[in-house]
C-alpha cells in the first residue's frame, strides 16, 4: 500500500540512497563502499555517527512512519501498538523521536486513554512463530 512506499525498509534504502546522492560527502557513501550495499541500518549507523544526510534520511523515515501510526490511533484508539520488523533493533533511537512526534500529532492526547508504543520482543520471526501457532 501507499503508506508501506514511504514506512517500510525499502523505502528507508531508497531515502537513504536519495540522501547519498545529494551529499555526496556523507560517511554514508564511504560505509556502502566498504559494505558493499545500501541496507536499512546504513542512514541510522551513521546517523548515530553524526553524519548529517544519515540524520536527515532517518528523520525523514521516522516521520513517514509517525504519520501512519498516528492515524491508527486517531482511528482506532487502541490501548497499545506493536511495532515490529528489522529496524526496531534500533530502539530508543528510533522509538524516542517516533513517540514525540506521534504524542504531537494524535488526537488522543486530550483522551483518557493513551496509546502506549512497544516494540515486538520476537523481532522478524513473528510472521513464523504465529503462522506456527494457527494449525495447533
Amino acid at each position: 500500500g501507499c503508506w508501506e512506499a514511504y514506512s517500510s525498509a525499502t523505502a528507508l534504502v531508497r531515502i537513504t540512497k536519495e540522501k547519498m546522492n545529494a551529499f555526496p560527502d556523507s560517511i554514508m557513501n564511504k560505509m556502502v563502499q566498504i559494505e558493499g550495499r545500501v541496507n536499512g541500518r546504513t542512514a541510522f549507523n551513521a546517523a548515530k555517527k553524526g553524519d548529517h544526510a544519515g540524520k536527515e534520511a532517518v528523520e525523514e523515515y521516522i516521520r513517514y512512519l509517525a504519520c501512519g501510526l498516528t492515524n491508527i490511533i486517531n482511528i482506532f484508539q487502541p490501548e497499545i501498538l506493536i511495532i515490529g520488523g528489522g529496524i526496531c533493533g534500533e530502539g530508543e533511537y528510533l522509538l524516542k523521536p517516533l513517540e514525540e512526534i506521534i504524542n504531537q500529532e494524535q488526537y488522543t492526547r486530550i483522551a483518557h486513554v493513551k496509546t502506549k508504543l512497544v516494540i515486538a520482543t520476537l523481532g522478524n520471526d513473528a510472521g513464523i512463530i504465529g503462522a506456527s501457532l494457527i494449525d495447533r
